[in-house]
């Protein structure tokens, strides 16, 4: 869990800086994730399946975190 808050602050902050400083490079982000990741043919073909993992995935995580030991 430490690694996690860890990552994911570190990621903010970059994200934080290049919204600051070159916003142009979130930009080519923002467009590259379009094109390879969250393309509307995928999303309509593939609809039921994405959705599914995505529950299975979301079960998984609920109950390891309901198993972990709160410190």
């Amino acid at each position: 869990m430490f690694l996690l808050r860890v990552s994911l602050g570190f990621l903010f902050v970059v994200m934080g800086l290049g919204y600051l400083l070159d916003p142009k490079a979130i930009l080519r982000l923002n467009a590259f994730m379009r094109e390879t990741i969250f393309k509307d043919s995928r999303v309509l073909l593939n609809g039921k399946r994405i959705g599914s993992y995505l529950i299975v995935i979301g079960f998984i995580l609920l109950a390891l975190a309901y198993t972990t030991p709160v410190r």
